[in-house]
């Protein structure tokens, strides 16, 4: 009946959205539901929707932090994505901008993420993140503050990004969900605030996240962790997706999957994980040094989750302006 019923709305949701650009949090609930009912084609429907309207983006030279990803490279990387759910590239990032994203970091307050014991509702804290004297198990650096960092404004324009999440998504990417934060071991437990339990995300219709280790993450420094294949269309089990929009327990994953198909992305600072969400993936918990993690996000439409606004007050980078001058709308959630 529910499922019903969101299928009767969900036309009204699009058609305020074309209009208005906003997403009422009924239809984000919508949007979840239905995926969760479906396994995955009523957003693959979306997809194919979207794509039939959309004007591609012309890169012409697909060379980036990536790689050449120019002709077959970039179709292989594709479909790499589509059959595991992931694609990795070892120390794609230069050691000189993880450094600086680094100094970043010690020179800009944070967010302090509230953690499973404390009570909501707590003030927010803020503070400088020292690696010696952790405060929580997770900082946030605030999205107008990395909006605002030449670094970060490169990656957002990256041509070899921008090239294999259009080829991925099939239509025009949407730069959205922008973040970075550090991981510590204040406590060793998984925190559900940290995203240190298995998860899906459904924040929009159809998306490709970008995450870029900026320190060496070992086996103890809470690599990023995916389950391969589960991104796929009846990829998770109609028991674990009636649950809806919850953390799923270590254990219960294995039992269904098997420990061959849990992926741990233990790898040097620089390397680039890019990756479908909408399978079940996790934070490990750290139990050795800190994680810096930067994350990009491309997704096929704005239609979702709402998030405060992010500005981007100047552009810094040559190639980004280039980008906005050639398609504005890309950016258009942060203009």
């Amino acid at each position: 009946m529910r499922t019903l019923l969101n299928l009767t709305k969900f036309p009204y949701a699009l058609l305020r959205y074309a209009r208005s650009g906003q997403t009422d949090e009924w239809a984000h609930q919508a949007l979840i539901q239905l995926f969760c009912a479906t396994g995955g084609g009523f957003n693959d429907l979306l997809s194919r929707m979207i794509r039939l309207k959309s004007t591609p983006l012309k890169v012409l030279r697909a060379v980036g932090v990536l790689g050449d990803l120019s002709g077959d490279a970039k179709r292989r990387s594709a479909d790499e994505l589509r059959a595991r759910g992931f694609a990795v590239f070892p120390s794609a990032l230069p050691d000189d901008m993880c450094e600086r994203l680094i100094q970043f970091t010690r020179e800009t307050p944070a967010l302090v993420r509230r953690m499973d014991h404390e009570v909501i509702g707590n003030a927010q804290r803020v503070a400088i993140f020292d690696s010696e004297r952790p405060l929580a198990v997770r900082y946030d650096y605030p999205t107008e503050a990395l909006l605002d960092n030449p670094d970060v404004q490169s990656l957002l324009s990256d041509p070899s990004l921008l090239a294999l999440a259009q080829e991925y998504l099939g239509s025009r990417p949407r730069a959205d969900v922008l973040s970075m934060w550090w991981h510590t071991s204040f406590h060793t437990q998984p925190d559900s605030e940290a995203a240190q339990f298995y998860h899906f995300d459904m924040d929009r219709i159809k998306w490709l996240k970008i995450f870029v280790y900026l320190t060496d993450v070992g086996p103890d420094d809470g690599p990023h962790s995916f389950i391969e294949g589960s991104h796929r269309s009846g990829g998770i089990p109609a028991g674990m997706l009636r649950r809806g929009y919850v953390r799923l327990s270590d254990e219960e994953v294995i039992a269904h999957y098997g420990s061959a198909r849990q992926i741990e992305f233990a790898a040097p600072r620089g390397t680039i994980i890019v990756e479908d969400t909408r399978g079940l993936h996790k934070g490990k918990a750290v139990t050795g040094r800190p994680r810096l993690v930067l994350q990009l996000q491309f997704s096929n439409s704005l239609f979702g989750a709402q998030y405060a606004k992010a500005t981007m007050r100047e552009v810094h980078d040559p190639s980004l302006a280039q980008v906005i001058a050639q398609a504005p709308d890309i950016y258009a959630g942060y203009r």
